[in-house]
């Protein structure tokens, strides 16, 4: 799998789904705190909610938030384990114990997002 295909997939399995409202190239923040020209610092809503932002008569619209780069962001990977329940927690853990011994890694908790990112793809496959 690509990076992207490895984000996209795990992004549709913790629900990922969220929608930022643009207008004249700028994108609503959250909570109406003004405007922003980085998709990053949008404000997300669900596809019907960014729906009813729109404006009649205004150059606005909706776009897709990108997912995060799970395969290299830790923090984001840490977000996507926060949504296991704890049977698919443990077999998470358990595949990338696997992994982590296959390239040599000594201590479990500083594998790298990467690596993460394959386990979580491996448990998403056997679901």
């Amino acid at each position: 799998m690509t990076s992207m295909q490895i984000n996209e997939a795990i992004a549709e399995y913790v629900g990922w789904n969220w929608y930022a409202v643009v207008k004249d190239g700028w994108y609503y923040r959250e909570g109406g705190h003004g405007y922003t020209n980085r998709i990053n610092e949008a404000g997300r809503y669900t596809k019907d909610d960014a729906k009813k932002e729109l404006c009649a008569g205004e150059r606005m619209g909706i776009v897709r938030i990108p997912s995060p780069l799970y395969d290299s962001d830790l923090n984001a990977m840490h977000e996507a384990e926060l949504k296991l329940n704890d049977a698919d927690y443990d077999a998470y853990w358990n595949e990338l114990v696997v992994l982590c011994v296959e390239k040599g890694w000594e201590k479990m908790n500083s594998c790298p997002a990467n690596m993460r990112a394959q386990a979580f793809i491996n448990l998403i496959n056997k679901i």
